[in-house]
């Protein structure tokens, strides 16, 4: 089998004039060579630049796929730099039923036989890409031959026997469902989020975890955000010089895909940004940035660490997970699973509680669908739109169920900043 890294790196574009920041794979051969997927990489920049998590699971599933490959007869003889002209649907099919032996072998919890679909579906929008691009490829994306049914008898019995296991070894449907139970769908609770932004080190990662649970923005996003903004965010500036007229503004924002969307923030919401961030901090790590680098710090970058320097998507996932560790030191109920993304799911459950109230409970999703859809396809940035749906509406069923008749004032009072909503709850109140 062929080992394949993935590697991490950052440079200046010459296509955007920005900086990159996305993995590549590299091959490490049999005869001591090294090479670059030239084709995986291309598309790992063009559809996961500034992502670097999102980077990072698809270099991941494309390296496992391409290793696996590397093990089958059909291409023992084939440069590994043109695999994406010889795959097709059946070795997509073939992968997944790989994996599920390896696991039933191993007869553990993970991967889940939803999560090794999904990562079929990345191959499958690798290899779309692919074919928009202009490269050759075999792989037909209309045909629905790649998908590897792990509900029919049939395959079961097939998995199961191929796995090697003794007669009582847990087959995949009971090791599916271990799995749901041990990760049950729950949102980050009003004590969770209190501890994880008083455990951050640094102020700049509190205000972007806020910002994050008042928009549902991404990493990627927030850091794009402006201290001033020019041309379709000219509207964006310090709060006290802001348009004071409206309760939101927009911003324009390239977010996952690199696919300009309208992000709707609320007014309150920049104003304790402005109190808690900028006032305080923004002046004079704007002082540092300049000694660090010799120029002064454009007006389109306003969050900056205690050293000056601009934050990335890797430095909020790498400080967030130190405050998480730090948590659950402090606080024994702060669960392992919970990251920043927690904020992102925050805002749209929240949403849809405010939206729909008691309809949750006695209306059906299709007639919730209708209204609901667009508003939360266009503040999350998601192209399965409906997949996205159910599972907010899911979540947000579960919360207000579980809290009908006490639900706290944040539900009522979309107008109030994250931090004063925060200060409303009682504990454990979600």
């Amino acid at each position: 089998m062929i080992v394949i890294k993935t590697i991490l790196i950052e440079y200046k574009s010459i296509d955007t004039l920005s900086n990159a920041q996305h993995y590549i794979l590299k091959a490490l051969l049999h005869n001591d060579k090294e090479i670059l997927l030239s084709h995986p990489n291309l598309f790992l920049y063009n559809e996961t630049n500034g992502a670097v998590n999102t980077s990072r699971r698809y270099a991941n599933i494309i390296s496992q796929f391409y290793s696996y490959l590397s093990t089958e007869n059909k291409f023992s003889s084939i440069d590994i730099g043109k695999y994406h002209v010889l795959i097709d649907n059946h070795d997509i099919r073939k992968w997944q039923i790989y994996r599920q032996i390896k696991r039933v072998e191993k007869q553990s919890i993970k991967p889940t036989s939803k999560t090794i679909f999904e990562d079929a579906r990345i191959l499958l929008n690798y290899v779309k890409w692919l074919h928009n691009a202009g490269y050759i490829t075999n792989v037909s994306v209309q045909h629905k031959d790649w998908i590897a049914n792990f509900k029919n008898k049939r395959m079961l019995n097939y998995i199961q026997q191929e796995a090697k296991q003794v007669a009582d070894a847990k087959n995949i449907r009971i090791l599916d469902k271990e799995r749901r139970q041990k990760y049950s769908k729950s949102l980050i609770t009003n004590q969770e989020i209190k501890a994880l932004l008083d455990a951050y080190a640094d102020s700049v990662y509190s205000a972007l975890f806020k910002l994050s649970l008042g928009t549902g923005m991404r990493p990627i996003e927030l850091v794009q955000f402006p201290y001033i903004g020019n041309g379709d965010n000219k509207s964006i500036m310090p709060y006290s010089e802001m348009d004071k007229d409206k309760a939101t503004v927009e911003f324009k924002v390239v977010g996952k895909g690199r696919k300009l969307r309208t992000v709707i923030i609320n007014l309150k919401d920049l104003k304790e940004l402005d109190n808690t961030y900028i006032k305080p901090f923004y002046n004079e790590r704007r002082k540092l940035y300049r000694e660090k680098y010799g120029v002064a710090c454009p007006p389109s970058v306003l969050f900056l660490n205690k050293s000056g320097k601009p934050i990335t998507p890797m430095m909020i996932s790498r400080r967030s997970n130190d405050a998480k560790l730090k948590a659950m030191q402090f606080y024994p109920d702060f669960r392992e699973k919970i990251t920043f993304y927690e904020a992102r799911h925050w805002w749209p459950t929240m949403f849809a509680i405010e939206f729909f109230k008691e309809k949750l409970l006695n209306e059906s999703s299709e007639v919730l669908y209708a209204a609901f859809g667009e508003a939360l396809k266009n503040q999350m940035g998601h192209e399965d739109l409906e997949t996205t749906y159910k599972y907010y509406i899911d979540m947000a069923r579960l919360v207000y169920s579980a809290h009908q008749g006490t639900v706290h004032e944040l539900l009522t009072s979309p107008q109030k900043t994250v931090q004063e909503m925060l200060n409303d709850m009682e504990p454990e109140s979600i």
